[in-house]
């Protein structure tokens, strides 16, 4: 699937919202390298406080996704997602002027409060022919790597210019960019009432939620095991990571279009998901045998193909499942559990670090993705029936 499969609306309203979504997650990800370390000089700092500052935003946004997108529902797309960018703007500038630990973390629990992830994905779907969701899905992922990439680049040298709540600021004003592009937004003509739902594609949304939840565990599990392998092991230099993260997600942006066009023209996503599982166990088996930095650029494309593939197809399946009515609210519900899939993954990798070592917990995450390949595969009938 490519651009050119978008008509001109589809490619204008699913932009906007890349742009919407990349402005904020920027506005995240260029904190997030460098919180800890900044945070040792804050008043009431401890560890366990740093932690939670990190990891307490995954919650409240995985704990709000679902009401989020009943509400949606209800009061329409554009409402919500600019109530939730004003939490996050207000977030951003109670940790900017935080002066103790808690009012840091306090700030960070506000900026997940703008729980809009489920609801801008519903907005992409009310607005884009089924036919061609998936592409419009693999634009706003890919906006959310561009924004991972470009903070890996940046995050370091504005952290050393401006301090951590000129970071925070920094957030605030990035979200505010996004608010502005949601203001110039428009609802869809004929936006459905909400109806008692058919039941019958529950299933498929439980797989696809269990699955979303599986792929951004991993997602978050490697960044927190292979960057010091990398460093420690192979030499390569932390303001050295972009050079070998940014080809392999360039190159993999490029092959996923024509793979999702396919797959769609044959009605086989059902089928091929499970193999996007099966690139990511060898792509975490390259990086827990690599002898040498070598072997860092092809691990990647496999990994970010196989995860470029798997974000953009299923939540384009779970929007076909949930119908016109009621998809915010089982939007919410994948997004609850990608949420969660990321915090239970950075939690864990960090327990599997410390006990079994980098290479023993790559080649373990490799195994548990290879497993779920299996047990996806299994319920693939399942999941064609109800799509």
């Amino acid at each position: 699937m490519s651009l050119t499969d978008l008509t001109a609306e589809e490619i204008n309203h699913s932009g906007r919202l890349a742009g919407v979504i990349g402005l904020r997650m920027l506005g995240l990800f260029l904190v997030l390298p460098v919180l800890v370390l900044m945070a040792e000089s804050m008043p009431g700092y401890t560890p366990a406080l740093a932690g939670l500052a990190v990891g307490i935003y995954g919650l409240s946004q995985a704990v709000l996704q679902q009401p989020f997108g009943h509400l949606s529902d209800r009061l329409g797309r554009r409402k919500v997602m600019i109530m939730g960018l004003l939490l996050f703007i207000a977030g951003s500038v109670v940790a900017a002027l935080a002066n103790h630990m808690l009012v840091l973390v306090a700030g960070r629990m506000l900026q997940g409060c703008g729980a809009i992830a489920g609801v801008a994905l519903a907005f992409a779907a009310d607005r884009v022919h089924p036919d061609r969701r998936a592409s419009a899905m693999a634009i706003i992922g890919m906006s959310i790597g561009a924004s991972f990439l470009v903070s890996i680049m940046l995050s370091v040298p504005l952290a050393n210019l401006f301090g951590l709540s000129g970071l925070f600021w920094l957030t605030a004003i990035l979200g505010a960019l996004g608010l502005a592009v949601v203001a110039g937004m428009s609802e869809p003509t004929h936006r459905p009432e909400v109806v008692s739902q058919d039941r019958r594609p529950i299933a498929g949304i439980g797989l696809l939620s269990a699955s979303v939840f599986l792929l951004h565990a991993l997602l978050t599990a490697v960044f927190v095991v292979l960057p010091g392998e990398m460093h420690r092991s192979f030499g390569v230099a932390l303001a050295d990571h972009w050079k070998i993260y940014v080809p392999a997600m360039l190159v993999s942006a490029l092959l996923v279009f024509p793979v999702l066009r396919k797959i769609a023209a044959m009605r086989l996503q059902h089928a091929v998901l499970p193999w996007g599982f099966v690139g990511l166990s060898i792509a975490l088996v390259l990086f827990a045998t690599a002898k040498s930095s070598s072997w860092l650029l092809p691990g990647y494309l496999v990994f970010f193909l196989a995860f470029n593939l798997l974000e953009a197809a299923m939540p384009s399946m779970v929007a076909g499942l949930a119908g016109a009515a009621g998809r915010g609210g089982r939007m919410g519900i994948y997004t609850t559990w990608q949420f969660l899939g990321a915090f239970v993954g950075g939690s864990m990798a960090g327990l599997m670090l410390g006990q079994a070592g980098a290479s023993r917990s790559l080649m373990i995450l490799g195994l548990v993705s290879i497993a779920w390949a299996w047990v996806f595969r299994l319920r693939a009938k399942t999941l064609a029936a109800a799509i």
